[in-house]
């Protein structure tokens, strides 16, 4: 594995309990943001949900668990912060060529856990509250369902990086944005001259303006989702969820609605009314996934359409066994009540871009 070169990955976390949600309502959320470079790493742990205890009788830790031969393998990364609201961000600086102290490299672990120790009983067991699938040697952004082309695996350069540094606070809006809290009205204008986004010619009366625009870091946010998703495609239900299927993709189904990284507030809320939403992809002729696809349960209804199609969600299929029913209502004034299915946004896989069907 070479940790000289810059390498950034997200690993997206699923609960495991919810014993330990500080609100049962709400899922308990978390991410981590490795970056490796000149054989040295950074990881960065966020939190949300977590019980906050006053007294201090549960903390929570990172661990990583991996497999070295026929002997597994763990270490702890170290202790969580959160507040009384149970959120919290967490970082930490590691070697990762020797990761633990005993010559184990990151690449030797495979999972990652956040746990729930308790501080009174050194014998009650740990609680994994969060789980999530780290890249391990050997791994690119494949999996036997689907592959992602060896070039979204090239080096990024310099610029890209300062960009990506630039802009998590970004991330960090849409996430507040995406938990119900108010979206900023206006974004907080950039003053640093390493930003290097693309130019777009705005018109107005008396001349032209040029604008910023940040579109590329969503497009590769997405690009980032999908490809963690295919690492970990295993972990997810293998599903047939139409008769008819004009994508020809391989579907998962996804029952943890908070890892769906459209930002998208309808597809978010319609996601979490049918609790889960699907996951594909199409593979070019070389056997390489070349489109992604995510499928928000609803009925072919306007109100029931997320974000009215503004956010790409514009292409409709009903569910298995529902054709006759879709069939039969096309044209009527209420058309489609009665037939379920999916609405569909299309991602495409070297340019993260949100295209039509």
């Amino acid at each position: 594995m070479n940790y000289v070169k810059y390498n950034r990955s997200f690993v997206m976390m699923e609960e495991q309990n919810n014993q330990f949600a500080a609100r049962e309502s709400a899922p308990i959320k978390g991410y981590l943001k490795v970056e490796t470079g000149n054989n040295k790493g950074a990881l960065r742990c966020t939190v949300q949900n977590l019980k906050y205890y006053e007294k201090g009788d549960y903390i929570y830790k990172l661990i990583l668990f991996g497999k070295k031969g026929e002997r597994t393998i763990h270490t702890t990364i170290g202790n969580l912060v959160i507040n009384r609201q149970g959120n919290g961000e967490s970082y930490f600086r590691f070697l990762p060529g020797d990761l633990d102290g005993k010559g184990n490299a990151y690449h030797n672990y495979s999972t990652a856990i956040v746990a729930a120790a308790s501080t009174k009983d050194e014998k009650e067991p740990l609680h994994p509250v969060l789980k999530g699938v780290t890249l391990s040697e050997g791994e690119s952004f494949q999996s036997e369902l689907f592959q992602i082309s060896d070039e979204d695996e090239q080096e990024e350069d310099t610029d890209f990086e300062k960009i990506m540094n630039q802009i998590d606070q970004i991330v960090e809006e849409v996430e507040e944005a995406m938990n119900g809290n108010e979206i900023p009205m206006q974004a907080k204008e950039a003053t640093s001259d390493d930003l290097l986004p693309s130019e777009a010619a705005v018109s107005s009366k008396d001349e032209a303006i040029t604008k910023k625009t940040y579109n590329s870091f969503y497009n590769e946010y997405i690009l980032n989702a999908c490809a963690h998703t295919c690492r970990v495609a295993e972990f997810y239900e293998d599903v047939f969820p139409f008769d008819k299927d004009k994508t020809g993709a391989r579907w998962k189904k996804i029952d943890n609605t908070s890892n769906l990284p459209m930002v998208s507030p309808g597809a978010h809320y319609f996601a979490t009314q049918y609790r889960h939403y699907i996951f594909g992809a199409k593979a070019d002729e070389s056997g390489v996934a070349s489109r992604f696809y995510f499928g928000i349960p609803g009925r072919f209804l306007s109100e029931e359409q997320p974000d009215g199609g503004k956010s790409g969600f514009t292409y409709w299929q009903p569910i298995r066994g529902a054709d006759h029913v879709f069939e039969q209502s096309w044209g009527e004034e209420n058309k489609n009540q009665g037939a379920y299915g999916y609405w569909i946004v299309s991602i495409n896989g070297t340019t993260g871009s949100i295209e039509e069907v």
